[in-house]
């Protein structure tokens, strides 16, 4: 069995496979980590693969406790037919490499792959398996957060996401999304003006998928745990 770890800034999400097949997985809070050590200490592993962006600390205790050999995932120049066009992959977080792999699993074609988590990035990938780099801009709580802490009046819950705010709870909301949804339809034209091809289709993931989902154009898909699946790919190979 092989355990795979992503270690995102806010959580952890983990998943135990056999061959092809999710035997076990969880979720927990980076307060959350002296409890994963007993979990995992019962099950057969044979290796441990992660991929963090979250602080030192995280990653240490995470590495104390796998009970099995543990090998860090970086960004890599080619896995396989996907070969990486960023300047320089020792400064990529291992978690973006990784989800444009696992999207190359799931669409042959041109693909924006969105991850929405703690902050939004939004890769392009060509169905020639050049990755050509990506954004990365503040996901939905930390754009309104940021709000919130550096001005004077925006310290409110956000309302509506509506096409003409005329309150600002309801431009708080709208505001963040025309962001976020805007950033992701704004590569994916981009990218179509270069490949000269149909717009790509957006594969996105993470906490805040289904919230940006509804603001985006088709085609699209939804696809949970799009880092583990990359670890898989790479554990496997």
């Amino acid at each position: 069995m092989k355990l795979l770890i992503d270690a995102g800034n806010s959580r952890v999400k983990w998943a135990v496979y056999q061959g092809e097949h999710c035997v076990a997985q969880g979720a927990a809070e980076h307060h959350e980590l002296a409890g994963l050590a007993e979990v995992w200490r019962g099950l057969p592993l044979e290796g441990a693969w992660m991929s963090s962006v979250a602080r030192g600390e995280v990653a240490a205790a995470l590495a104390a406790a796998a009970p099995c050999p543990l090998h860090r995932v970086h960004s890599d120049r080619r896995f396989g037919e996907v070969c990486n066009h960023y300047r320089n992959t020792a400064e990529q977080g291992a978690d973006r490499w990784l989800a444009v792999l696992a999207a190359r699993e799931v669409c042959a074609g041109d693909v924006i792959v969105a991850c929405a988590g703690t902050a939004l990035t939004v890769e392009a990938l060509t169905a020639e398996g050049d990755y050509l780099g990506g954004l990365i801009l503040a996901g939905h709580g930390l754009m309104l957060q940021s709000l919130a802490q550096g001005t004077a009046n925006l310290n409110r819950q956000a309302g509506e996401v509506v096409d003409f705010p005329q309150g600002t709870q309801d431009a708080l909301a709208s505001g963040a999304m025309a962001a976020l949804a805007g950033a992701i339809e704004g590569q994916r034209r981009k990218l179509a003006a270069r490949t000269g091809r149909a717009p790509a289709t957006v594969i996105l993931t993470g906490g805040d998928a289904a919230r940006i989902a509804p603001w985006l154009a088709a085609p699209l898909q939804i696809v949970d745990n799009l880092v583990l699946i990359g670890l898989l790919k790479v554990a496997n190979s």
